[in-house]
């Protein structure tokens, strides 16, 4: 008789606890989101870097970039170029990889150098300036780094080289212009004659 009320008893819970599992029809259910270990963006993106300004440097100096997405350069103060080398050899161009050619901006213009590279491969990509010593002095970049260290380690490359080598002809994107009041930074003020540093 006792395990036939314990049965019971066991039943009766289950049944409970069932009929409390049961969503109420009068309330309302939250969906939480989903959380995706890399969550997808949209390919075609505009990517824009700044190339040059005061202290020679790309920003960021590391993007990543989808495949269809375009890096938009837009050059800043002073003569630049985006070229493209190889991990090993900074300063140098790789041979059939980007070359910008020289984009200058100088004091007082209204519209921006830009160079549109569309991306063509999820691979490491590195880029250096080949005006004078810019790229020894660290203005280099990496796209699509395969690690944290990467764009450190180019950094350190670049450095110990003794000077940069300018690429040829302008491959693997367009030179355009854009006007200064869309483009992603604000010039730097004019240098004082006679100020020295």
């Amino acid at each position: 008789m006792k395990l036939c009320n314990m049965k019971s008893t066991i039943i009766s819970l289950f049944l409970i606890a069932s009929a409390l599992a049961l969503p109420n029809p009068s309330s309302k259910t939250t969906r939480l989101p989903t959380i995706h270990a890399r969550p997808h963006r949209r390919a075609n993106q505009i990517i824009p870097v700044v190339v040059g300004g005061p202290q020679d440097t790309f920003v960021p100096n590391s993007v990543v970039a989808a495949l269809g997405d375009v890096i938009q350069f837009q050059f800043s103060n002073g003569n630049h170029t985006v070229t493209q080398s190889t991990a090993d050899t900074a300063c140098t161009p790789m041979q059939g990889g980007v070359h910008s050619g020289h984009i200058p901006f100088e004091d007082g213009q209204t519209d921006v150098g830009t160079f549109n590279m569309p991306v063509t491969s999820t691979e490491p990509m590195f880029l250096y300036c080949a005006t004078g010593p810019h790229c020894q002095e660290g203005q280099v970049m990496v796209v699509n780094a395969a690690n944290a260290q990467q764009v450190a380690e180019y950094s350190k490359v670049s450095q110990g080289t003794e000077k940069s080598t300018d690429g040829t002809d302008v491959v693997g994107g367009t030179a355009g212009k854009i006007g200064l009041d869309i483009a992603a930074f604000v010039p730097a003020p004019p240098e004082e004659e006679g100020a020295g540093g």
